[in-house]
């Protein structure tokens, strides 16, 4: 049995489900686990699907009675560690906290996956529903989506905007955005959100459509400017 933890994203969110190896053979509950689980992250440290991993890893550590560790492999836009936790053996301690991109992307935007996410995972939980926010370097003199796209549109040629990689949910988020408002801005993928944020805070970098979970610190904070999120507020 080989387990797995990865994200689906939806046209609003992010969502992250556990997931089992559908290859491997069921084991009894009770003779599993025996031994500490290896978490794999598909992003750098320090983003939010690493924020997750390790809340998570925490948790599953208390419950199970087993240390959980975190162990990042980025790269790919999440498909590297999906790779990895798909070709693991199906023992039931190689977890994979991926991305949409690991099972939804990974298998859309390539000719040749590196693995087949519906026959290699078969979900177990939901974990979370998280929303993208748009946000910018905190001089970027723009305060909403309007004053965004507007901006954008005079001043595309010389705008960057981070991700966490080709072909994960904070590329095609931004994207996507960048086509409803009819301009070209330039792509610049990290290997995670994380090294994304902080050329973002530095300056280096324009925009971020990061996840929720992460960029709220860091709007709080005041080192960057959210402008809008995916997901509309609560009724």
């Amino acid at each position: 049995m080989r387990l797995s933890l990865t994200p689906t994203i939806f046209a609003r969110g992010l969502v992250l489900a556990l997931l089992i190896c559908a290859s491997g053979g069921p084991a009894r509950s009770q003779e599993w686990p025996t031994r500490p689980i290896r978490i794999i992250v598909s992003a750098a440290a320090g983003g939010p699907i690493d924020v997750f991993g390790r809340v998570l890893a925490d948790r599953l550590g208390r419950e199970l009675g087993q240390s959980a560790v975190i162990d990042n492999i980025p790269g790919a836009g999440g498909a590297i560690g999906g790779q990895h936790v798909a070709h693991a053996p199906p023992d039931g301690y190689t977890v994979l906290l991926g991305t949409s991109a690991t099972h939804t992307f990974s298998q859309l935007l390539y000719k040749t996956p590196l693995y087949d996410a519906r026959a290699d995972f078969a979900p177990v939980a939901l974990v979370a529903e998280i929303p993208l926010v748009l946000i910018v370097r905190k001089d970027l003199p723009v305060h909403t989506m309007a004053e965004f796209a507007a901006y954008a549109r005079a001043n595309a040629a010389g705008m960057n905007y981070g991700s966490a990689g080709v072909g994960s949910s904070t590329h095609l988020g931004c994207a996507l955005l960048t086509s409803v408002i009819g301009v070209d801005i330039n792509h610049v993928p990290y290997k995670g959100t994380g090294p994304a944020m902080q050329d973002l805070m530095a300056g280096r970098i324009d925009s971020l459509c990061e996840i929720v979970v992460t960029a709220a610190a860091q709007v709080q904070a005041d080192n960057v400017r959210a402008i809008d999120a995916t997901t509309p507020p609560p009724a």
